[in-house]
């Protein structure tokens, strides 16, 4: 359960409350790309990398309805774990390996954002895989990267609009 939750944080960006509530609905596996609604009913649209689509492939398998919450097979119960069991577990992982530095989930959804603007150089990809209404929003996330953000950077990307509300699913796609 908890190699699946980071890597739908790490890898795809995603909230922890959107992960929470992740079906096998959300994975299409012919073109590799989860897609759902997360935070304020914003939409995302992600390509899968390899080690997330078979972890994917895995955990679809054992679900017994498309629209149950994945991670309701890792509960005897098969009921929705609370975000406490995942910080716990994640905790516990931590402690086992030794990890002392303070992280959380929010910091691997941090890192796939970092990860996608050191590979793309464009914030309107990392705004949308994030799913912020402002790249001001986006811009804070990469700001401990290491990464140089000039003023030039913000007013720049103050310009771009994100794509309307109801432009279709392929404008909206991230890679």
């Amino acid at each position: 359960m908890l190699q699946l939750i980071m890597l739908l944080a790490r890898e795809a960006g995603l909230r922890h409350a959107t992960i929470l509530s992740f079906t096998a609905a959300n994975c299409n596996f012919e073109t590799r790309m989860v897609s759902g609604r997360s935070k304020a009913y914003s939409s995302y649209t992600v390509p899968m990398t390899n080690r997330l689509y078979n972890r994917l492939l895995f955990a679809c398998a054992g679900a017994q309805d498309a629209r149950e919450p994945l991670l309701c097979q890792f509960n005897r119960q098969r009921k929705k774990p609370h975000y406490n069991s995942l910080t716990s577990a994640l905790s516990r992982a931590k402690k086992l390996a030794k990890v002392t530095t303070p992280w959380g989930l929010h910091d691997l959804r941090r890192t796939a954002a970092r990860a996608l603007y050191e590979r793309t150089g464009d914030i309107r990809k990392v705004q949308r895989l994030l799913g912020h209404a402002q790249p001001n929003q986006s811009w804070w996330y990469l700001g401990n990267a290491g990464i140089d953000l000039t003023s030039a950077d913000l007013e720049r990307s103050s310009s771009w609009e994100s794509p309307p509300e109801n432009a279709d699913e392929s404008t909206k796609k991230i890679a």
